[in-house]
């Protein structure tokens, strides 16, 4: 059983010598006979000293004070010198003696380096006349020592020999051995000492290690003494490579040398001598040990192991025959072990140390027989056999002895060692403590208790770390605070308890800090040290049984390469079918994967991070032992083969929840339940992508995969998500599969073929297979994100019927099934761009929009809210209420707080969570023109119209400083920006010069102003906006002009080919981002402004525009509605995360941008109405036009008839038995049309009325008989006979314009008025009232206490199916019914037998009101039911007469069919067809209420 030994080093340098040393140090190590240690020597006096150094050595004379008297120099001695014959006999090859004496006690062997000789290298500038090892014969403390130096051939400028150093270690030995016959002057009768440079210390390395495995040379082995290195290449030499070159470019040079080639850094053979000789050499005494541990310890560190309770009670307990005499410390390599076992000895003040009885026994015993106790003589059953029982167990002692053994597990038999220490039977107490790595002990049968054991964790040993590496850096790095405890955090979170990572780094760092790059390579890099540790680690796996070994590569596989670390049960299936049956899977990792991985809490995991990087990468002398292409192949394969069963839905189907949704969906992880019973359940779902993101791209067998998983059983995993409540992992795997795609595209080879043999073809072909998928995912998120969470399994019913037909899971998944549930009318067969469009309110206007890596969120000044959601799964997140009127809102840097600018107050809040941070109270009259947070993370800016700045301290919300320009104008700014390092600002006046001020410099300076002498464009700018490198401005004109002004150029330079009205530039300055006065946007390709991408849209105006981070998504708002596009164009794999190298330089090389045409662009639907025979529908459109179209397919018919072009159809309605069609316009026309069908797709069309009132329509009605036409607007009403064409009468209402009319459903001559208040009965023929009004007490209320229903109106109304009740719905006014509110919905019912009653019978009051409040728009009634939709979109209905508020959810519409306009003309007819214009198409829904 060995121990490490650190040799200690010191400079030395000789300038004049021409042999290779990568180091100025000088190591010494020595040792007794019998206890060895390791000691240093600072002094290098030894190694070529000048002679005229303190004095003429020729004629130098030392002197003495205390000379001894057989000291044969006497007080005075002449230093002799080397004649020069005799100095050439001695430099020859071979042992030469330089100086004998007959009584000598100590042999001195010189061993020159490269390029020496046995004389020169040891002669001052080479003059063997000046040979200074033969003065010690003259020094008092040496005289009597042999001198031998010893020469090989290690003259790399000649020719011949190619020998070794292995071959020059053996020439010594023979030459040691051959010495002499006489056993008095033999060589290893006396202790020896050699003194090596350079190479020739790698020399006497090596014949040390060949010496202690050979028998002949054993006795020579044991008498070395010590060893004198002096600037020995122990680690190699960078020059030996460039040597060896050198001599073999040479024209009629010396070959290359092996010995030479042996001294690279990189030499294999130079790291097996040092990895030899270090488990060989028989390290200093356990005292010396001590020291040398314990002086590495830094004070207040190690201290905590002391405290621990469970070593106080193994301390204390001792004495007690019932307590364990074992305490073992497991710890994984380079942890700290070795230091506190030191520190544990310390503390106990060991016996076994300082015991001088059993000393004297051991000493005597080896006096009378000779024998020795190192494991080069005696195996441990001799130890044991003679020390332990025969002395030590017999021994009583006076008080308790204490053994601490290191390194148990480096023991030759560590189970038998453990053994018998656990179960001797001493006469005296004895305490061992053990400290090894996890170590395979067979059981035991414990004479005492069990052992206790303490697995050594990460935390145990992070105070520690943190005070070593905090102190280090503090002392590499005194000068930059920050910079310390930047690096001091990350050497901690990379440390990962690993005490020699941490050491070799700092040492690295001393050396290598002076920039930021030095840092990160230090700290990334695998240090030299870690990999020799390393590499007998991967040893001990690779000489394992081949099955053994096998099996040992798969489990580190999985630990290198998995995303996070796997628990025991989920590696027991990873690593099925190939390994199955597993006793005890956790002792098996532990014991055969060469302590690579740690198992704490049942999570298997790589032991640091530089482990894995050796597993991966390889090392100097050793190739991956993983190869990281086919690791994460093997891992996609089998991520997805586990998915790839028809199991999960059935295993999935337990775990739904009915769609009750009466309680608040609490959100809970569904996952984790199916989890308990398949454990690899969850990282298959979370990660297979990942793994498939870095495999092989031509492995056709993981493709072959990919098309099983997606074709197959892509459903159910997207399930698994949805069960998670986590759809962050579909944008995530869209992201992973991009980044695969892209790897793919990037592939070189020949063109596509056909041949089997082709590599390229197959994986092309599936790239943009697995492209439409990874599209396919982010816009399952954005369309059906909520509903999805909401209802997992309709990623089966519902989803891919709403999903385009062309796109793939609308190809793979809802063509040609049998279906209750059908949907038609949407022409697309692709996805649009749009990945998500999100509403704030109906009747809300959107003003801002910001995006952040996590959230986007959009400003509604008017009532003060902040909207947010989030950004990769679109759902919202929070609503922000400010609660005043507020104009401004800005994002910090690191996106964590948001600013919003009130009239009252200016508000911080913490983005995370929307709580309000702080509030800084205005003072100031001025209106806040401009906010920005500052470059401290505590500044917050405000510009206000005076052009002033005030600059506020967030900590104590107090102005701390105000920037105030001498003489601005008196104007109110347009604009005013901030640059991006908050040292200037910029304001703009229309018709007034752009300014720039520099905040930094004294006020009095004159502001940068922009020149217009050439062009009056730049006094009329509408928006600016900084580039990022804040050194110019893009200015947007009135006349859609672009100037980027350049201002330390004094450069302004337009650009007239963008005709703009909004723009956005990127955070990195490559995108310029616009829309025009149209809603047509496009992407520019900045400074270049060529175009990528162009959005066409002829019909909305965009408010506001802006990137996301990473340039790779916009935002825009238009009205309520904010949209989030993603076009393919701008797509880049995240760098960070995927690692990839892409650029936009990929976007640079392209000749033609992307057009595309936007939807909405189409002309918009207006107004729908159904016939009663479900056959056909008509649609009102924006230019006045009235068509019916298919109610199957949707598909248009004809077009029946036009109003004017200018003018849009607001109101439609078609009569119950089809043969009237009335239309009214927002300019006041009013068009009927008698219709008869002809034959297939032809329509007879006849007039009946065609008037124009002076305001818009409201209602139209007919009569039960469709001969009168009932026409409301907001003040009066009109009846017309559609026989005479005749109007009949007219009623002006001078209030009550909240009104609603019904036919009466039992009398045919009469109508109801029915407002928020009150209900009436009215003649069709007169308009005239017949009926007493009714107390609005009596009418069904569902208003909550003290609400008023004024200034509110009816917004919707109908008749049961069974004619029983009357349903109609209250919203506050609004004005035009084109900004209808949904917000304060109410729900009324009347019962029709209570119309002929003074009093009407209120009905299920209460669970109205509680429906009320999860309406969003009530579509209609069916049979006994009423249908609506509710605020998650869901199309649901209640039964009327259910005592209990029984909402059954039927089906839900995608989020992009719900615009501003849609919900108020969504239609259900009678036989629960559902109609939902969108745009320019009417989406038709079939069967959806049978779900």
């Amino acid at each position: 059983m060995f121990r490490k030994i650190g040799f200690h080093r010191a400079a030395s340098k000789d300038p004049q010598s021409s042999e290779i040393s990568d180091t100025d140090n000088v190591d010494l190590v020595r040792r007794p006979q019998i206890a060895p240690r390791a000691v240093s020597d600072t002094s290098d006096a030894f190694l070529n000293k000048p002679p005229g150094h303190g004095g003429d050595y020729g004629n130098h004379q030392r002197k003495t004070s205390n000379a001894d008297p057989s000291y044969p120099g006497g007080e005075a001695t002449d230093l002799p010198l080397i004649s020069p014959l005799h100095a050439r006999t001695l430099d020859q090859l071979g042992l030469h003696l330089v100086h004998d004496i007959h009584d000598a006690v100590c042999d001195i062997v010189f061993v020159h380096g490269l390029g020496g000789s046995a004389m020169k290298t040891w002669s001052w500038k080479r003059d063997t006349t000046h040979f200074w090892p033969a003065w010690l014969c003259n020094d008092q403390q040496l005289y009597k020592t042999r001198i031998f130096t010893f020469g090989y051939n290690s003259n790399f400028k000649g020719g011949g020999n190619n020998l070794n150093i292995t071959d020059f270690a053996k020439d010594l030995l023979f030459h040691l051995l051959a010495f002499s016959q006489d056993e008095s002057q033999r060589i290893g009768g006396r202790p020896i000492i050699f003194v090596a440079h350079s190479m020739g210390g790698l020399v006497v390395k090596k014949a040390y290690i060949v010496g202690s495995h050979d028998p002949e040379f054993s006795s020579i082995i044991a008498q070395v003494y010590s060893v004198l290195f002096l600037a020995t290449p122990h680690r190699g030499s960078q020059y030996a490579k460039t040597l060896n070159k050198i001599l073999s470019t040479l024209p009629m040079g010396p070959p290359p040398k092996a010995y030479v080639a042996s001294l690279d850094a990189q030499s294999e053979a130079l790291q097996d001598i040092n990895e030899q000789f270090r488990t060989i050499w028989v390290h200093e005494a356990a005292e010396d040990q001590l020291n040398v541990h314990q002086s590495h310890v830094l004070e207040g560190t190690c201290q905590w192991i002391t405290q621990r309770p469970d070593l106080r009670a193994w301390i204390e307990g001792l004495s007690n025959p019932q307590a364990s005499n074992v305490f073992w410390l497991v710890g994984l390599p380079a942890t700290g072990k070795t230091t506190l076992s030191s520190t544990i000895i310390k503390h106990l003040q060991s016996l076994a140390i300082t015991n001088a009885e059993f000393r004297a026994v051991l000493s005597a015993m080896h006096e009378e027989t000779g024998v020795t106790f190192t494991s080069l003589d005696q195996d441990f059953k001799v130890v044991w056999e003679k020390i332990f029982k025969g002395i030590i167990l017999k021994m009583r002692f006076r008080q308790p002895l204490y053994w601490v053994l290191d390194a148990v597990d480096e023991a030759d038999q560590h189970s038998l060692l453990v053994s018998h220490l656990t179960n001797m039977q001493p006469m005296s107490p004895i305490g061992v403590f053990f400290a090894s790595r996890p170590v395979k002990v067979p059981p035991l049968p414990y004479r005492n208790a069990p052992p206790v054991i303490l697995f050594l964790a990460e935390n145990d040993t992070y105070d520690d770390i943190h005070t070593y590496v905090q102190r280090s850096v503090e002392f590499l790095l005194p000068d930059n605070q920050q910079t310390q405890i930047d690096v001091t955090q990350q050497i901690l979170e990379k440390s990962s308890g690993c005490f020699l990572w941490v050491r070799l780094v700092l040492e690295n760092l001393e050396h290598n800090w002076h920039t930021e790059d030095d840092i990160r390579r230090v700290l990334t890099e695998v240090p030299q040290g870690m990999e020799s540790l390393y590499t007998r680690m991967l040893a001990k796996v690779e000489e394992q049984s081949s099955q053994v070994r096998a099996m040992a590569e798969r489990i580190l596989t999985w630990a290198a390469c998995a995303w996070r670390p796997l628990s025991i049960p989920e590696l027991a299936v990873a690593l099925q079918p190939d390994f199955t049956g597993f006793i005890r899977l956790e002792a098996t990792v532990v014991d055969i994967c060469g302590h690579f991985v740690s198992v704490d809490n049942s999570r298997v995991s790589i032991i640091h991070m530089t482990a894995r990087e050796f597993l991966l990468k390889g090392g100097i002398e050793h190739c991956p032992f993983i190869n990281n292409r086919e690791a994460h192949t093997h891992l996609a394969e089998t991520c997805l083969r586990y998915l790839s069963s028809n199991e999960w839905r059935r295993v999935f189907g337990r775990l739904q929840r009915p769609l009750d949704f009466s309680k608040k969906d609490t959100r809970q992880n569904r996952l984790l339940l199916a989890e308990e019973g398949h454990p690899f359940l969850g990282y298959a779902t979370r990660y297979w992508a990942f793994h498939v993101s870095k495999a092989h791209i031509s492995s056709q067998a993981l493709s072959k995969a990919l098309q099983k998983f997606l074709d197959g059983y892509c459903l159910s995993w997207i399930e698994a998500i949805a069960l998670s409540q986590n759809l962050g992992y579909l944008i995530r795997t869209a992201q992973y599969l991009k980044f695969y795609v892209k790897r793919v595209s990037r592939m070189k080879g020949p063109g596509p073929s056909n041949s089997p043999l082709s590599l390229t073809f197959f994986p092309q072909q599936t790239a943009t297979v697995i492209k439409s998928w990874a599209n396919e995912f982010v816009r399952v998120v954005g369309k059906f994100g909520l509903n999805l969470v909401q209802c997992p399994s309709s990623i089966y019913t519902l989803i891919p019927l709403f999903c385009p037909r062309g796109s793939m899971i609308g190809k793979v998944y809802a063509s040609d099934r049998e279906r209750a549930l059908a949907v038609s009318g949407l022409p697309h067969d692709e996805w649009n761009d749009c990945i998500a469009s999100v509403s704030v309110r109906g009747d809300l206007t959107a003003s801002e929009v910001l995006a952040g890596d996590t959230y986007f969120l959009v400003l509604v000044g008017s009532v003060g809210n902040v909207f947010m959601w989030y950004a990769d799964t679109y759902q919202s997140a929070r609503v922000i209420q400010h609660q005043e009127y507020v104009n401004l809102m800005a994002l910090d840097g690191s996106q964590t707080l948001l600013a919003t600018a009130g009239t009252q107050t200016y508000r911080i809040w913490a983005v995370s969570t929307g709580d309000e941070i702080y509030r800084i109270q205005r003072i100031e009259q001025e209106r806040t023109v401009a906010i920005a947070f500052g470059v401290k993370v505590s500044d917050f800016l405000v510009g206000l119209e005076d052009c002033s700045v005030t600059t506020y301290d967030l900590n104590t919300t107090a102005p701390v400083s105000a920037f105030r320009p001498l003489n601005p104008l008196p104007l109110s700014p347009k604009v005013m920006v901030f640059s991006p390092d908050r040292r200037k600002v910029a304001a703009a006046w229309r018709g007034r010069p752009l300014v720039v001020w520099d905040m930094s410099a004294h006020p009095a300076q004159q502001p940068q102003q922009i020149r217009t002498a050439r062009s009056t464009n730049a006094l009329n700018p509408e928006t600016l906006q900084w580039l990022p490198d804040g050194d110019s401005l893009l200015i947007l004109c009135h006349n859609t002009l672009i100037i980027e002004w350049r201002l330390y150029d004094e450069e302004q330079i337009e650009h007239s080919h963008i005709q703009l009205r909004q723009m956005a530039i990127s955070q990195d300055g490559n995108f310029l981002l616009t829309s025009d006065h149209v809603g047509t946007m496009s992407v520019w390709l900045f400074p270049r402004l060529s175009l990528v991408y162009r959005l066409v849209n002829e019909n909305e105006y965009i408010r506001r525009l802006t990137f996301s981070p990473d340039a790779q998504r916009f935002y825009d708002i238009r009205g309520s509605v904010c949209n989030v596009w993603e076009p393919d164009v701008l797509i880049r794999a995240d760098e960070e995360s995927l690692e990839d190298q892409s650029s936009i330089g990929d976007l640079s090389t392209a000749t033609e941008p992307v057009i595309r045409s936007d939807e909405s662009s189409q002309c918009p639907i207006t107004a729908l109405a159904s016939d009663s025979a479900d056959h056909y529908f008509s649609v009102g459109r924006d230019d006045g036009t009235v068509v019916i179209q298919d109610a199957v397919d949707g598909k248009r018919i004809c077009k029946v008839y036009g109003h004017s072009s200018v003018s849009a159809i607001i109101c439609l309605l078609w009569s119950a038995s089809g043969l009237y069609m009335v239309s009214g316009d927002d300019a006041g026309r009013i068009i009927t049309k008698r219709l008869k069908v002809k034959g297939e797709a032809q329509w007879g069309v006849y007039p009946v009325l065609d008037i124009r009132l002076t305001e818009c329509v409201q209602q139209f009605l007919f009569s039960h008989d469709e001969r009168l036409l009932l026409v409301s607007t907001a003040t009066s009403d009109y009846v017309w006979n559609t026989k005479t064409k005749a109007e009949i009468c007219r009623r002006r209402w001078d209030s009550k314009p909240g009104r609603r009319w019904i036919a009466h459903p039992l009398e045919s001559s009469l109508l109801i008025w029915i407002d928020p208040e009150e209900v009436h009965t009215y003649t069709w023929s007169t308009l005239e009232r017949i009926d007493l009004p009714q107390n609005p007490s009596e009418i069904p209320q569902v208003l909550t206490p003290g609400h008023s229903s004024s200034n509110k109106v009816v917004q919707w109304i109908t008749l049961t199916e069974n004619k029983q009740n009357i349903v109609f719905e209250t919203l506050p006014s609004a004005g035009h019914t084109s900004t209808r509110s949904y917000s304060g919905l109410h729900l009324k019912l009347l019962s029709t037998s209570d119309l002929g009653r003074q009093h009407p019978r209120a009905v299920s009051s209460d669970c109205m009101a509680d429906l009320a409040g999860r309406v969003r728009r009530l579509i209609g009634t069916y049979k006994d039911t009423i249908v609506f939709l509710d605020h998650d979109c869901w199309v649901c209905t209640w039964r009327i007469e259910s005592v209990v508020l029984d909402v059954k959810r039927h089906f839900f519409l995608p989020r992009d069919w719900l615009n501003s306009g849609t919900l108020q003309m969504a239609v259900l007819n009678r036989q629960s067809t559902f109609f939902c214009p969108k745009y320019g198409d009417v989406a038709i829904v079939r069967g959806g209420l049978r779900l």
